[in-house]
């Protein structure tokens, strides 16, 4: 799973270069953002692309306790299809994670060693993500929420880690975003080829409390 990123580093407007924004918004700096926390969540509606902030961990809409959100805000790939709480958003509500980076820790005994994951050009790291909208509890608006869809690790992150988020390049962004592609078996064929150059190193135990923020969770210690 991954319950841990870092927004510290991301700049509106590389966000609006990169994803083809029609307005930069601002952004809150976190190097140390953990579900519910909001993430920056890029969707396309009517061919524009927008940036929201969205709680983390998709409320889906059919459900009665908003709670659920406790244990989705990770959408296996493998079961994207089949899970009640992913299948309609993985059809058309789909979203774009913009991150600078993000966290898997390796077991080491009795201990777990934190590892902060980004792309080694320190482009933005774009996760594919789901997004749903829920309206009940005699809330007047509905709440919007989003999850991020992982896989099993590939390259270096698979030396510490079963699973990580799964990482959009360029190329797929638009068929990503775009609503009215809803061929999901294509959709999963562009999932599992996900790729990308990265690179790690380890942190300390600083990040492993999600209350703890600031550049402090991405310095780099000995492992």
């Amino acid at each position: 799973m991954c319950g841990r990123v870092s927004i510290g580093d991301l700049t509106a407007n590389s966000l609006q270069l990169l994803f083809a924004l029609e307005r930069p918004v601002p952004l809150p700096q976190s190097y140390n953002l953990a579900p519910p926390r909001p993430l920056p969540a890029i969707r396309q509606h009517n061919h524009a692309r927008s940036l929201d902030l969205l709680p983390w961990g998709l409320i889906p809409h059919w459900c009665q306790d908003p709670s659920i959100a406790r244990s989705t805000f990770n959408a296996r790939l493998e079961t994207l299809s089949q899970k009640p709480s992913f299948r309609d958003p993985f059809k058309a509500q789909r979203c774009i994670i913009p991150v600078s980076g993000f966290y898997q820790w390796r077991n080491e005994g009795r201990r777990k060693q934190p590892y902060y994951i980004f792309r080694a050009d320190r482009q933005p790291v774009a996760l594919a993500g789901l997004w749903d909208s829920w309206q009940g509890g005699g809330s007047e608006k509905p709440i919007e929420s989003c999850t991020m869809v992982t896989s099993a690790a590939t390259h270096l992150v698979a030396e510490i880690s079963e699973r990580m988020p799964v990482i959009l390049e360029p190329d797929y962004f638009a068929v990503w975003l775009d609503p009215r592609f809803s061929e999901t078996h294509v959709l999963q064929d562009i999932l599992r080829a996900a790729a990308s150059d990265l690179e790690m190193y380890a942190v300390s135990g600083y990040v492993n409390n999600a209350d703890n923020d600031g550049a402090k969770c991405i310095e780099r210690v000995a492992p």
